[in-house]
């Protein structure tokens, strides 16, 4: 099942409405459901349990489990479930599985989208009602993973289904009153005009078309890093035991946050990429978890996090230009000499592929306004890569990444 529609039209729910109706009437039916990172996971299952339990006449149905990373809706009558799962290698153990959905499948470069493969596939190799379900809107040449999906979908390729909406080849999508006639939240009520019209003026005409009209998008020709050395540094093992550092940078826009983490061997891990209060919410509490100096860059679009980390008594390593310009230049230093551990991450890719400079003092910086799109995970990476260069020796805390 190869499903493309536009934000807002309840793709998402309308997926798992799908399965927990099968898994009321199916005995033994088992589903497993992942997105673009865990932490998303992990927060769209809550939502799900919340509205579950509060249901007067689905409550005494089901049995929900809220343990983050490995959340479960059971269906009491016919032990039947729906579990979460975090997109990496080797996330499915355990018993085999009549359905796996893949959300924001977009999201997933073709080294991750791999791996999902690779470990969800077999898991359905028994099971005679198998499904697998690759749910997304349209990405950019990044997007290899979902690209591969809809071309085989679009062949007809036997056994492949195709659910595609969206805007057709040649329109205007800056035209108010054609948006009904290709958006279907629209056409039934989901969400309204003025919803479409914020999300095009945050978005850019780019970052619209791919979001809410599904038209595919470039990446800038031009790269500052190379394509070759940034496939060169990718890797999906573990993160080390040892001295960590986290860091946050908030988009130009203001419209996300992106939290990256830097460890031993030089590993770096995007945390999350959301927005930007629950990113301030997220930090913290990995923060206070863990004992983890937090770097940051307080000025431009990080102001206001950088007050409410600082009122709330998180221990910061807060940059000088000087440090920003050593930043950038030492993360591009050390992804051309493949000095790097990176684990693959769909919006690092593309803000690494988009990415801009601008002169700073000698230096240079990355451009928020010089880029093609949201650059936060490329900056959050090479301001964390700097913070673990510069924690203090007495206080290079430890983090055990599983």
């Amino acid at each position: 099942m190869v499903i493309q529609e536009p934000r807002q039209v309840g793709k998402t729910a309308g997926v798992i409405d799908l399965l927990c109706g099968r898994a009321s009437v199916y005995r033994d039916y088992r589903c497993a459901y992942t997105a673009q990172t865990g932490h998303m996971v992990s927060e769209r299952f809550t939502e799900w349990i919340d509205e579950l339990e509060g249901h007067p006449a689905l409550a005494t149905r089901v049995k929900a489990r809220r343990s983050g990373g490995t959340e479960r809706i059971t269906m009491r009558a016919t032990r039947s479930y729906l579990k979460a799962f975090p997109p990496k290698d080797g996330a499915l153990r355990g018993p085999a599985l009549d359905v796996v959905v893949i959300d924001e499948a977009q999201e997933h470069d073709d080294v991750l989208g791999a791996a999902l493969d690779k470990t969800a596939i077999p898991t359905m190799n028994t099971r005679r009602r198998r499904q697998l379900f690759v749910v997304g809107t349209a990405g950019t040449d990044q997007s290899a993973y979902f690209a591969r999906y809809l071309a085989l979908a679009r062949a007809g390729t036997p056994g492949y289904a195709l659910f595609d909406y969206g805007a057709p080849e040649g329109i205007d999508t800056d035209d108010e009153d054609l948006w009904p006639t290709w958006h279907p939240g629209l056409m039934a009520g989901i969400t309204d005009v003025a919803a479409l019209r914020m999300a095009r003026g945050a978005l850019g005409e780019a970052g619209f078309a791919r979001e809410y009209a599904t038209i595919w998008t470039r990446t800038a020709a031009t790269r500052v890093i190379p394509e070759d050395a940034w496939v060169s540094v990718q890797h999906t093992s573990d993160m080390p035991p040892g001295p960590a550092c986290l860091a946050i940078d908030v988009a130009f826009d203001r419209s996300h946050a992106a939290i990256v983490l830097a460890g031993p061997g030089r590993h770096l891990e995007v945390v999350d990429v959301l927005p930007v209060e629950q990113a301030t919410d997220l930090v913290l509490a990995i923060h206070r978890a863990q004992d983890l100096r937090i770097a940051i860059d307080n000025r431009g679009p990080n102001v206001t996090v950088f007050e409410d980390l600082e009122r709330a008594g998180a221990h910061l390593l807060t940059m000088t230009s000087y440090d920003v310009t050593v930043a950038a230049a030492g993360f591009l230093d050390a992804v051309k000499a493949h000095d790097l551990s990176v684990w693959p991450h769909p919006a690092l890719d593309e803000a690494v592929a988009l990415a801009g400079t601008r002169p700073l003092g000698d230096g240079f910086a990355w451009s928020r306004r010089a880029s093609a799109g949201s650059i936060a995970p490329l900056v959050a990476a090479s301001t964390a890569l700097w913070g673990l260069a510069h924690l203090p020796p007495q206080l290079r805390p430890e983090v055990h990444a599983g």
